[in-house]
């Protein structure tokens, strides 16, 4: 079945934005008559239908802002969504999620049917945790939606997007060169899979490290979650033998987690046989045995700013007197990217 061609496709066929097609196609005022002309020439000739349902649903009250989480057994994003929540409280805005990754692992059917009912439920906006598929961002963008990505990469589009992003490859050299100060020369970095966009700067920034320091740096895949986690560094533990110190560092909470089970049932003492650093903070770090050396992204206020930044892209897209008919308006300063800290306690060996 051929596919139903979208607003993008008239679009292209007549040369003109996204924005003066949506505006001609809804009968709205500050389109001339040539580019009016030509919209609907190339809506005829490709054989574009508006659709009605999603223009009437768009002149209805908003709803809710969608979070879309990617496992909420992680406590970065428990505290990302107490930021969330801070930040549309102060423009009296009411949020809801989903979990588009139960236990760590991805479904996207579960992605389709969060935006469907994005959709359905006329929603405000999106705030996402994974980079959307291609579709899906054009059906939310089509359907006047927008969306901020944090801790993931916008989608490239020429809708143009929003994200709050961390500086990974500046995390992860934070990183190297504590454990270089250490004198630690054998890093192994347990990471997730590559479907999460964050992986790429962090992976980069470490084998970077690596070898601007003169480490061997082993990476290590496994599943977004403390089981999978706890499997493959045994493994590897299994496989190493009894070597000199080295250094661990893991990807997220959830594969910390693992770690951690996997170092104690092997009875490998921390730090003083592995220096072991953990992503992210999280409120028990500092009350482990020995406290937890972390790098603090300090995901509350990246949520915050996330809430707020979705928040001016709506009233920058509806400020104009036929909201209902225009796509979301993105500028250059929607995507920013933050830095993170090395918080040093002693599972490093400080």
């Amino acid at each position: 079945m051929a596919k139903k061609p979208t607003l993008n496709d008239v679009a292209a066929k007549s040369g003109l934005s996204i924005f003066t097609v949506s505006r001609a196609l809804n009968g709205a005022e500050g389109v001339s008559d040539e580019s009016r002309r030509r919209v609907l020439e190339a809506a005829r000739s490709i054989g574009y239908v508006p659709n009605t349902a999603a223009r009437a649903l768009r002149t209805q009250m908003p709803g809710p802002v969608m979070v879309m989480t990617a496992s909420t057994s992680n406590s970065y994003y428990i505290d990302m969504i107490d930021g969330i929540q801070s930040g549309l409280r102060e423009a009296n805005t009411a949020m809801r999620f989903t979990d588009v990754a139960p236990s760590g692992r991805f479904d996207r059917d579960l992605e389709d049917a969060a935006i469907q009912e994005a959709m359905q439920s006329r929603a405000k906006g999106v705030i996402s945790t994974l980079t959307l598929s291609p579709d899906n961002y054009e059906k939310l963008t089509e359907w006047g939606i927008p969306a901020v990505f944090v801790d993931s990469q916008a989608p490239d589009s020429h809708f143009g997007a929003a994200s709050v992003t961390t500086d990974n490859a500046d995390a992860s050299a934070q990183i190297g060169r504590h454990l270089a100060f250490h004198g630690l020369d054998e890093w192994v970095l347990m990471i997730y899979p590559r479907l999460w966009s964050s992986r790429a700067a962090r992976e980069g920034g470490f084998r970077a490290a690596a070898h601007e320091h003169g480490a061997r740096l082993t990476v290590l895949e496994c599943d977004n979650d403390a089981r999978s986690a706890r499997e493959v560094l045994d493994a590897h533990l299994a496989q190493r033998g009894t070597g000199g110190r080295f250094a661990l560092v893991a990807g997220n909470n959830p594969l910390l987690q693992g770690a951690l089970t996997a170092l104690r049932e092997r009875e490998l003492r921390i730090p003083d046989e592995v220096a072991v650093i953990g992503f992210d903070e999280f409120a028990w770090a500092p009350l482990l045995d020995p406290p937890m050396t972390v790098i603090d992204e300090d995901s509350r206020s990246i949520g915050e700013l996330a809430a707020r930044k979705l928040l001016a892209i709506i009233a920058r897209t509806s400020s104009d007197k036929e909201a209902a008919s225009v796509v979301p308006s993105y500028t250059a300063e929607d995507r920013e990217e933050v830095t993170a800290t090395l918080l040093v306690r002693h599972s490093c060996g400080c």
